[in-house]
């Protein structure tokens, strides 16, 4: 409720009960890109019950594209305008599960996983990683898009009473 659509699809708000994807990037999302740019390690996560809106906010659709998409794309504009002989980039995608406590990697066949899981380790270089965790370069959304694909057919899902194939698992 409290938004018109537009003739491209895109949900402009009509009242302020309505956040449009523009203002939860604005709100959100740039200040997790800024900080990604200054070096700091960036999550952002998305709680709630099923059918509040998570996926809407993170990833959107059509042309109502969320925060996930939105930082990706103003990411690589910044890799593509400062990438010089002296300075580089390297972005990559990781995409993990956690479910019964057990922690997968979604990027990899069922098959190739380990029996137990992967393991959480902190490193005084690295800080807290998932050991064995893949890590697969990227060079847009596009690609990240790809993987990200890959990874949601990848999920163990379960039928509730309010969605038929939502993900008992959360997904990083």
């Amino acid at each position: 409720d409290g938004y018109k659509v537009q003739n491209d699809g895109y949900m402009t708000p009509e009242t302020s009960d309505f956040a449009d994807q523009k203002h939860v990037y604005d709100t959100v999302g740039a200040a997790v890109l800024d900080n990604a740019l200054k070096g700091y390690h960036c999550t952002l996560f998305a709680y709630g019950q099923t059918g509040s809106g998570k996926s809407y906010s993170m990833v959107g659709f059509g042309s109502n594209r969320g925060i996930v998409p939105q930082v990706c794309e103003k990411m690589f504009e910044v890799v593509r305008r400062e990438t010089s002989a002296n300075k580089s980039f390297e972005v990559s995608i990781s995409m993990l599960e956690i479910y019964n406590e057990r922690i997968q990697d979604l990027l990899i066949s069922v098959g190739d996983r380990p029996q137990g899981g992967l393991k959480i380790r902190e490193s005084r270089t690295l800080g807290v990683y998932v050991e064995g965790l893949t890590k697969h370069p990227v060079d847009s959304y596009r690609s990240i898009e790809s993987k990200m694909a890959d990874g949601f057919r990848s999920r163990t899902i379960a039928a509730t009473q309010m969605n038929a194939t939502s993900s008992r698992a959360h997904t990083i």
